[in-house]
């Protein structure tokens, strides 16, 4: 009982998360160059149940091997009768499923695609007998017993055998794993200022402030007494020979603009002023920009009004589903404490 009222808590703090993300992308349906954010969610580690003081003969599942299915770079492992051994950002867990790519450093991770690249920032490590799973190249073997193999060499053990305690797993919740930002090119918009400038293409304008270097896809600048072009916030737009001095002169000062794509977009985090910073220990993996230039014109939000109404109303009910849980568990807890306990 006490578990479905903190499972439903869970959902009602996850839903919370996601309407205020949804609250922000629809405040910012008007500011230039905005990109949406979304949640990415996942359930807590499942837990193994065990009898305890049981001197039944429980009937075991017998293990049926390992499955393993391989598409290019993704993996999918699958098993009955055992269990493979997750370590995720809250704490270990347990399925009998696990999906997985290998790294750049070579552990055995869960993934996401982001624009057909599969990226591994944030996500669960694969648990052998050992701990953390690593190996030096591709060449990967999994055997029916769960014995994995690189370059022919045993590496380790990867799945953990139900024994007669045990019952299965259970589930503790969802959880918001995080915050991610996603951006898709908005619509370009004509302004007939010059000073405007909108990017086609995955690219960023480079802003010197006092915190040091930050990006935006925000284009709405302006020109400083002294000349310089900076943001409406005052910061200086950088160029490729450092501050842009045009005075009076808007014809063509696109082509000293800074402009670069951010290879690693993953680890850029909104700081405020449609500002982008990089994650505090990672480094930005800057690259020529490709797309194109337009001035006189700017890019839009990438926020779509009707789908984020129809997300908030589906979040909305999700978030009162839990709630009326909440209330029927609390009505039960009441009677088993001021009735049953009478009895």
């Amino acid at each position: 009982m006490f578990r479905g009222l903190y499972t439903a808590s869970t959902g009602m703090i996850n839903n919370q998360h996601k309407i205020d993300s949804i609250s922000n992308n629809l405040s910012n349906v008007n500011t230039n160059g905005y990109k949406k954010d979304g949640v990415i969610s996942e359930s807590f580690p499942e837990q193994l149940l065990r009898r305890i003081n049981d001197s039944g003969q429980a009937k075991i599942r017998p293990f049926k091997g390992v499955e393993v299915t391989r598409d290019g770079d993704e993996y999918l492992l699958q098993t009955k009768g055992a269990y493979f051994k997750i370590d995720t950002p809250a704490g270990v867990g347990y399925d009998n499923e696990f999906k997985f790519s290998v790294t750049e450093d070579g552990y055995l991770k869960t993934y996401y695609k982001d624009n057909g690249q599969i990226k591994s920032d944030g996500e669960n490590y694969l648990l052998g007998e050992k701990g953390r799973i690593q190996i030096t190249g591709n060449d990967i073997e999994i055997d029916k017993e769960g014995n994995i193999f690189a370059g022919g060499e045993l590496i380790d053990k990867i799945v953990t055998i139900a024994n007669r305690h045990g019952v299965g797993t259970i589930g503790n919740g969802v959880r918001t794993d995080r915050i991610f930002t996603n951006f898709t090119q908005g619509n370009i918009r004509k302004t007939d200022n010059q000073l405007d400038i909108a990017l086609n293409g995955d690219g960023f304008f480079k802003i010197q402030t006092e915190d040091g270097i930050r990006y935006t896809r925000d284009g709405s600048f302006k020109v400083n007494n002294q000349g310089i072009l900076v943001t409406n916030e005052g910061y200086k737009v950088m160029g490729v020979n450092g501050d842009i001095n045009i005075g009076n002169n808007t014809l063509d000062f696109t082509n000293n603009l800074d402009l670069v794509e951010i290879d690693n977009p993953e680890f850029l985090r909104k700081q405020g002023d449609n500002l982008y910073k990089i994650l505090e220990g990672q480094t930005a993996e800057e690259a020529a920009f490709t797309g194109e230039v337009f001035s006189g014109y700017l890019e839009e939000s990438n926020v779509e009004t009707i789908k984020e109404m129809v997300e908030m109303i589906s979040t909305m009910r999700n978030y009162e589903a839990n709630q009326k849980n909440i209330q029927a568990y609390d009505t039960i807890l009441e009677k088993a404490v001021n009735e049953i306990g009478r009895v």
